[in-house]
């Protein structure tokens, strides 16, 4: 009786077996629920060929930084076409003013750095050392990005 699940399974399957979930729990936060799976099977696509070579000494953060790059990739490429089409329109203006979609609008604000320091450290509970080793980033840097998000989030939802 032979079938899929008799198979022998390759490093590339482990290492998604194993970080798959929380990819794509950090990548929700990033791009929103509709392009998080799709931002993070292209990041381990792009990062499978060098996980496969030893030298990456931490294949999670590799990933997780793969994730945020791809999300910015989208963010700029979003940006763009942004411009654009508000360009050609008038801006709307709304009397009525629904909280959870000012703190949305807020956050979606965020740099795509502030928004992966601010889930990691708020969300999921990491230290500013966890959250920079994970991003492969300097804890100054992580401080920062939360007080520049901090007081943007103050500002906007005033």
């Amino acid at each position: 009786m032979s079938g899929i699940d008799d198979a022998p399974t390759t490093a590339t399957e482990t290492l998604w077996r194993q970080h798959a979930d929380e990819l794509l729990r950090f990548a929700t936060v990033l791009v929103g629920p509709s392009d998080a799976s799709d931002i993070v099977a292209d990041a381990f696509l792009r990062c499978a060929p060098a996980l496969a070579i030893p030298g990456i000494d931490n294949q999670r953060a590799y990933l997780f930084r793969a994730v945020s790059n791809r999300a910015l990739d989208l963010r700029r490429a979003r940006q763009r076409r942004w411009a654009r089409d508000l360009a050609a329109i008038l801006p709307a203006s709304s009397a009525i003013s629904d909280p959870l979609v000012d703190v949305r609008r807020a956050v979606a604000q965020l740099s795509v750095a502030q928004r992966a320091v601010v889930y990691l450290v708020y969300w999921e509970d990491n230290t500013e050392r966890s959250a920079a080793d994970i991003l492969q980033i300097s804890a100054g840097t992580v401080r920062r990005h939360l007080t520049r998000a901090r007081n943007h989030l103050r500002k906007a939802l005033r």
